[in-house]
């Protein structure tokens, strides 16, 4: 079964490539409007995804894919190594996007591009660690920048700097302030005081835990840990994910913000194996078996092996959007331990069933899979 999903979501991809001109990953399909230009900072951490599974299925056209992705990074490099946020051509350049693009610069060794952004990151870098410029919202420091720090910290793994080592430690800690006596974190969202997507969650949680673990930080690592606890706690109590919490972790059940859901599926599987609490990988397969039935297993080409920002897909986040970073973290999920990889390893070469087995998952979501797939049902083969 796994292999069936990854199959459609690789092909999704793949088409993704094609409908840029091999201008980056599209940032999203919307229907009755087509594919969108492509997108950079995705287009970066998207890579690393395309090389796992070249080596999970021995396919050297998800290598080709990756290389050719890292060659147009490099191509629309800003010459003092910034790269733009927003799509393709935007101007102005981004801190955080160009941080998670370095995740596959490091990827395909593109060393002269890497080098270049970690040095525009660190010349942008606020005394205290922070970055202030560059920034999506101007004037707002999200702590979900904990990813790009992690983005910078992958780099210095193969390419080491002790001066980018302590300024990332002091950036950690800067946003490590941000914790909050009962285990949120402060600005984890896309603007100041509002609810935070579980996307922007997983995002800022995942930065700490895996930049606490490169950088040896304990009591980052503790912190973080002890988020993630209360996290699945709430999820476990309520039977399901939020689409987005505040910082007192109240939920909006409205929707559920399925790329968020991917990334809690990697998440959680990430904190049981630094942890070695079964709980979480427990909690991380359920949430899978409750992400996969909103996949799109059929439909037109851009719709078919994709998944919509939201559940339902008028829901808050990328609505009526089919993003292709919910397509990169469904695939991570889809990839989490030894069975998955040995079930993926198989490529599928008979036609996809017709009829699917609905997944067991918690009752309240079964009106949101109703809804959803009612309006995708109208859409012809």
């Amino acid at each position: 079964m796994n292999a069936i999903h990854a199959d459609l979501a690789l092909d999704w991809l793949r088409q993704a490539y094609a409908a840029t001109g091999g201008a980056g990953f599209s940032h999203s399909y919307v229907p009755l409007l087509g594919w969108c230009k492509g997108y950079p900072e995705t287009t970066g951490y998207i890579i690393e995804t395309l090389l796992r599974y070249a080596d999970i299925r021995q396919d050297d056209s998800l290598k080709t894919l990756a290389e050719a992705a890292g060659d147009w990074l490099c191509s629309i490099q800003h010459l003092n190594g910034a790269y733009s946020g927003l799509l393709a051509g935007h101007p102005h350049p981004s801190a955080f996007n160009t941080a998670q693009i370095l995740f596959g610069l490091t990827h395909t060794n593109r060393q002269e591009a890497a080098l270049r952004a970690r040095r525009w990151l660190l010349s942008i870098q606020e005394p205290d660690g922070s970055w202030q410029q560059a920034a999506y919202v101007p004037g707002f420091t999200p702590s979900y920048y904990t990813r790009a720090v992690w983005g910078v910290l992958f780099s210095l793994q193969k390419w080491p700097e002790e001066t980018a080592s302590a300024s990332m430690r002091k950036a950690m800690r800067f946003y490590t302030n941000r914790f909050l006596p009962n285990s949120a974190v402060q600005d984890w969202g896309f603007y100041p005081g509002q609810p935070a997507f579980t996307h922007t969650i997983a995002y800022t949680l995942e930065g700490f835990l895996e930049s606490a673990l490169l950088l040896n930080e304990t009591e980052i690592l503790e912190k973080t840990v002890h988020s993630a606890k209360v996290l699945a706690d709430q999820i476990i109590r309520d039977g399901r994910p939020a689409g987005r919490y505040d910082t007192d972790w109240r939920g909006d059940y409205t929707f559920q913000c399925l790329t968020g859901l991917a990334q809690c599926c990697v998440l959680f599987h990430r904190v049981y194996e630094v942890s070695g609490q079964a709980r979480y990988r427990d909690l991380s397969a359920q949430l899978q078996a409750g992400l996969l039935p909103y996949q799109c297993l059929h439909g037109p080409p851009g719709i078919r092996g994709a998944m919509a920002g939201s559940a339902p897909v008028w829901g808050p986040y990328m609505r009526f959007r089919f993003p292709n970073w919910g397509v990169k973290f469904l695939l991570d999920a889809l990839a989490l331990n030894k069975h998955s990889f040995d079930s993926l390893a198989s490529v599928v070469t008979s036609p996809p069933p017709t009829h699917y087995p609905p997944a067991r998952y918690p009752p309240a979501a079964a009106s949101d899979r109703s809804l959803f797939w009612q309006f995708y049902s109208s859409f012809p083969e």
